[in-house]
């Protein structure tokens, strides 16, 4: 069973075409130890796509509010957690979100930059979707400037486990393109048949002005 989900909420939608809300691209990944991580990844992920449906106005309260309400309809179906990381980009701003130990990269200039706060080393996870009330306090949540061919990379720590950043630097060095780094991933993931789910959105921005156009580029591995 694959326990990671994904969301791609963008251009290829009606509904968030008809939104004019910007686009939003989320990964969830599913504590295994539950046994049914894939429900807290699946739910939190249909949480989300209430961006783009709802009456209220689009902001970083109704992101944290989607993240507690994915929270409570997790608990009340099931005993299962994940952990998010998302973007949501509007214009030219962004603005990075994650919940435990999954991650946002982003590659700019010929730089690869983690966006996310690294997990703390300790017993278990610090964060996740499914741990209750102070889940909204964990949430990470920052607002940055997008620029023209900026990539953003979204993964589950399965990735991680097999490619670390140095070397998805490295692979951004040697090819640019990130359909190219995207299919070095692939590879090193088959190569080294790393046990744990794994992952990979990968957004790359066109003009920051032209909804929908700046999320037509979007690839995922899972």
């Amino acid at each position: 069973m694959n326990d990671d989900r994904y969301a791609l909420l963008d251009g290829r939608h009606a509904v968030v075409r008809d939104a004019d809300r910007g686009v939003l691209y989320a990964v969830a990944d599913g504590v295994s130890s539950t046994g049914e991580g894939y429900i807290a990844a699946e739910l939190t992920c249909e949480c989300l796509s209430e961006f783009f449906t709802t009456a209220r106005p689009p902001s970083e309260e109704l992101l944290l509010d989607l993240v507690e309400n994915a929270d409570a309809q997790v608990r009340l179906t099931s005993e299962s957690a994940c952990t998010l990381a998302g973007v949501w980009i509007a214009g030219p701003r962004a603005w990075v979100f994650c919940v435990g130990d999954s991650v946002v990269l982003r590659f700019r200039r010929g730089k690869l930059a983690r966006m996310t706060p690294g997990q703390t080393r300790g017993r278990g996870l610090a964060a996740y979707i499914g741990m209750g009330s102070n889940v909204r306090p964990t949430v990470y949540l920052e607002r940055i400037g997008v620029s023209d061919g900026d990539v953003f990379m979204l993964m589950t720590d399965g990735v991680l486990g097999c490619v670390s950043e140095g070397q998805l630097a490295e692979a951004f060095d040697l090819h640019p393109d990130p359909e190219a780094v995207l299919e070095y991933v692939q590879s090193e993931l088959a190569r080294i048949g790393n046990d744990d789910d794994a992952t990979l959105i990968m957004v790359q921005v066109g003009d920051p002005d032209a909804f929908p156009l700046m999320g037509r580029r979007d690839r995922r591995n899972g």
